[in-house]
């Protein structure tokens, strides 16, 4: 049976969704997100927890068909934005002939949207044939450090994730995203007058700083695809004072997994270093996600999803990205995980943020459709 979206109240559920400000620091906005969903797997009569994690985000909402020992299928999308409370009075949704506006109107509460909307046409033998967990996650953007411990021991019940960031725009979805490293180090040193550095146990908080600099650029590198950047360097005073202390900020991003502890044990390294030649060293965030890297199981599923995608006469590709999504934290604990399954557009973490309505039933049908041949595997 195909999917019969009503495509109008999807945009108007989506109003409403992108019209509640829900970033980071505003907890009631990101568990009124939550709540949405909630409230309407209710009405379906599946189960919801709702896990409290912390008071400055809101509530990561789980939603199941039913208990059980394994799950089938994972779908996953997050309701937190990177926008600041009171975003969305100054930029609300809008919407014209071919594309919508808004805050997160692309990321991701489409995607969330896409899933509810899949969960509550598929058949009822379907629904019977799969176990099946929604998760909507309220801290995606800023890392998952919270939701993380829920998300990792949901995916480890599982057989599949199927991940709603927005999809890529000739059909494409995503099993290889970059790995990063986040770091911010203060560097603390021995002020003094610059003339007398020579003759004084003076210390420069901006030589050690560009000592960490020059040895993590040497990661930097397109035979690995490993990026590194600084994109906040902050220090000194005046010009003949010695810099008595200094910040930088790191994002560091990779594709080969074993690049992650290379840079990991740099980074204890170079720490021991500082502190043995006396200098403090702040280490005020430190934070290492993996690369998604596609196991044989999912490239195998790969094939399956490029055949269904045949039969419906839709494009389909896969497309690598740079970008952080949950898939980076969960693919180690399920064989198959799948991201990019939503409908898409462009810009998204900016005001010019948009999704391509056209987009918004072909995509959503797709994922349908594979869930409805999971379902049809597992009752033959």
């Amino acid at each position: 049976m195909a999917l019969e979206l009503n495509l109008e109240q999807y945009l108007r559920e989506l109003e409403t969704l992108v019209n509640t400000d829900s970033g980071q620091g505003n907890p009631e906005g990101i568990t009124a997100v939550g709540d949405f969903f909630a409230d309407r797997f209710e009405k379906m009569g599946w189960l919801v927890e709702k896990y409290d994690l912390r008071p400055d985000t809101g509530n990561c909402t789980v939603c199941k068909n039913r208990e059980a020992e394994r799950y089938d299928l994972m779908l996953i999308g997050h309701v937190d934005t990177v926008f600041a409370k009171g975003e969305t009075a100054r930029r609300p949704f809008r919407r014209d002939e071919k594309n919508c506006y808004g805050v997160g109107v692309i990321d991701m509460k489409q995607g969330c949207l896409s899933m509810l909307h899949i969960l509550e046409a598929l058949p009822k033998d379907v629904n019977e044939a799969l176990n099946i967990v929604a998760v909507f996650n309220p801290d995606e953007e800023v890392g998952s450090p919270w939701s993380r411990p829920v998300l990792q021991r949901y995916a480890a019940l599982c057989d599949k994730i199927f991940v709603f960031e927005a999809g890529g725009s000739n059909g494409a979805v995503t099993v290889e995203r970059k790995g990063s490293t986040f770091l911010t180090v203060k560097f603390i040193g021995k002020a003094g007058h610059a003339g007398y550095m020579l003759d004084k146990p003076f210390l420069s908080a901006v030589t050690e700083a560009v000592h960490w600099i020059n040895t993590l650029h040497a990661f930097h590198s397109k035979e690995t695809n490993t990026s590194v950047n600084v994109g906040v360097f902050q220090a000194g005073e005046k010009r003949n004072v010695v810099a008595p202390e200094a910040r930088v900020e790191w994002d560091i991003r990779y594709s080969r997994p074993e690049m992650r502890d290379q840079i990991d044990e740099c980074i204890r390294e170079l720490k021991k270093h500082g502190e043995e030649n006396g200098y403090g060293i702040e280490i005020e965030l430190h934070r290492s996600t993996p690369a998604l890297v596609p196991t044989e199981k999912t490239l195998c599923y790969v094939e399956r999803m490029r055949s269904i995608a045949e039969r419906m006469g839709r494009p389909f590709s896969l497309k690598k990205r740079g970008g952080l999504s949950d898939a980076n934290h969960m693919a180690a604990y399920c064989d198959v995980c799948i991201d990019s399954l939503g409908p898409t557009g462009d810009f998204d973490h900016s005001d010019k943020e948009y999704l391509a309505i056209h987009t918004i039933r072909p995509y959503t049908e797709f994922a349908y459709e594979l869930i409805c041949d999971l379902a049809k595997d597992k009752m033959k």
